[in-house]
């Protein structure tokens, strides 16, 4: 009896502790301040950057791209309201008159809603770093979009003028 009582105290003992469990707080390290190095595909060309000089807005759109092309999520997050304005001031703005054609304007398109996209992620609480980061990728995708126009624009402006040229001089050999 006594053995029985022993082992019914012994069982009831062990059946009332508390579990332990070990706690292991995990800390996830938010990559959200992580610096990531973004690449942008096309810049101006002498001959264009020269056209565009006195053009104020695209300076300063370009000025925020290269905030952006080593930037962390957190960084062009608190960046986008200012730069959705600045891209929206160049788009309101072209000044050369080489550029306004619907081709050109559709690209400044591409780049405000790219912007007022990152701009809108700035009110999503559970945005990761990395669909911020992709974001960027699109924005300077656009960004590149609109030199290569502006590269092929004032390219073919200045074929016409060397063929212009050269026509004036084959007439000019004729009299």
């Amino acid at each position: 009896m006594r053995y029985l009582f022993f082992i019914f105290f012994v069982a009831l003992t062990i059946s009332c502790q508390e579990k332990q469990v070990k706690n292991v707080n995990t800390v996830n390290k938010s990559d959200m301040n992580a610096v990531n190095k973004h690449e942008l595909i096309t810049n101006l060309n002498k001959e264009s950057q020269k056209n565009i000089s006195s053009w104020q807005e695209y300076t300063a759109v370009n000025n925020n791209i290269n905030k952006f092309k080593s930037i962390s999520a957190n960084e062009a997050l608190n960046n986008a309201l200012q730069f959705s304005k600045v891209v929206k001031h160049l788009k309101d703005s072209i000044r050369p008159k080489e550029l306004l054609t619907p081709a050109f304007r559709t690209r400044i398109n591409v780049l405000e809603n790219e912007a007022l996209r990152l701009k809108d992620m700035t009110y999503i609480s559970a945005i990761t770093s990395k669909e911020v980061n992709q974001q960027i990728d699109k924005i300077l995708n656009a960004f590149s979009a609109t030199n290569s126009k502006i590269n092929t624009v004032y390219a073919q402006l200045s074929i016409e003028k060397e063929i212009q040229t050269q026509s004036i001089q084959i007439n000019s050999n004729k009299k």
